[in-house]
């Protein structure tokens, strides 16, 4: 995929996800405090979540911290204290003057965070763009991590395995109506719109009970900025593909069998990369780890309590 039409996807599912007539999360006591450490010369805002061994969520192009689904959330949240966080210049967190966003570079943002939180080798969950974060992070810095999960990730350089002309196509389309968008994430084979109103319409509840940050804004330049990262310096990246072959943290791989955006080939090709890799496709699209929040969490947890060897 590439420009800003990912972003123009998000904003107009958020947008029809407000005449979605379903029944809203009833909120619950929690509410999210944000917060914010300096690093790296921005300051990024984060919150924290439940009890447990930390995991470390990392969302994707132009995605704040309140754009994760509430359920999935809520769900991670009764094993493990989640980190969620913006990324440099997402929503409520900084940026530089001067463009230093690359996939490298947000991957070392969120180890500087772990650092700066004292948290000891946390697990990682990156989704999207989020998971090519993630799997930079595993390759610089693979002392300061536990486990890793990938959903719907790209491993990058000529080993990507692009979407259709149609879906860019699509995609790129400024007249394509708010339904055709969110076909994209959510396509018809499992729900679609309905599926994709519903989800939208959880986060913007979760927003206005307090249980999420309200924090959806991302400026042009940011978006720029990530979407240079994310295709045309990702796209010319041969070494990220290279380097998974030496990962030795437990990873798992993830993705939606209709996946549209980010082809599920990819993951199977990361999941062959690396070694004792777990591989898991589940019904859903782009966004299947919110369609199919409880089997991905059920998956997610057996995962990081397993224990066999990795070498």
């Amino acid at each position: 995929m590439t420009r800003t039409s990912f972003a123009n996807s998000l904003l107009a599912i958020a947008a029809f996800a407000t005449l979605a007539l379903t029944t809203p999360v009833r909120a619950d006591d929690f509410k999210a405090e944000v917060k914010y450490v300096e690093v790296n010369g921005v300051k990024l805002a984060y919150y924290t979540r439940g009890q447990g061994k930390p995991l470390v969520m990392i969302n994707g192009f132009i995605s704040t911290m309140s754009l994760w689904d509430p359920l999935l959330v809520q769900d991670l949240a009764k094993n493990h204290q989640l980190i969620l966080f913006d990324n440099r210049g997402v929503g409520l967190s900084t940026d530089t003057a001067e463009n230093n966003t690359t996939i490298p570079q947000m991957a070392d943002d969120a180890v500087a965070l772990i650092q700066a939180l004292g948290l000891k080798q946390p697990d990682v969950l990156g989704w999207s763009m989020g998971a090519r974060i993630a799997q930079q992070v595993v390759i610089r810095h693979p002392d300061a991590v536990g486990k890793v999960i990938l959903a719907a990730p790209n491993p990058g350089g000529s080993h990507n395995i692009p979407a259709t002309k149609e879906v860019e196509d699509k995609l790129n389309d400024p007249n394509l109506p708010m339904e055709g968008k969110i076909g994209l994430v959510f396509p018809p084979e499992v729900g679609g719109v309905k599926a994709g109103t519903e989800i939208f319409a959880r986060i913007k509840q979760a927003a206005a009970d307090g249980t999420a940050p309200n924090d959806i804004d991302v400026s042009k330049q940011t978006t720029e900025r990530q979407d240079r990262a994310r295709t045309t310096l990702w796209s010319a990246d041969e070494t990220n593909f290279e380097n998974l072959k030496n990962v030795k943290n437990p990873m798992l791989v993830t993705d939606g069998q209709y996946d549209l955006i980010d082809n599920p080939a990819n993951s199977a090709l990361i999941a062959q990369q690396v070694p004792f890799a777990w591989l898991a496709f589940f019904d859903g699209g782009h966004a299947f780890l919110f369609q199919q929040h409880e089997k991905f969490t059920a998956t997610v947890e057996a995962f990081l309590q397993d224990s066999a060897p990795t070498e």
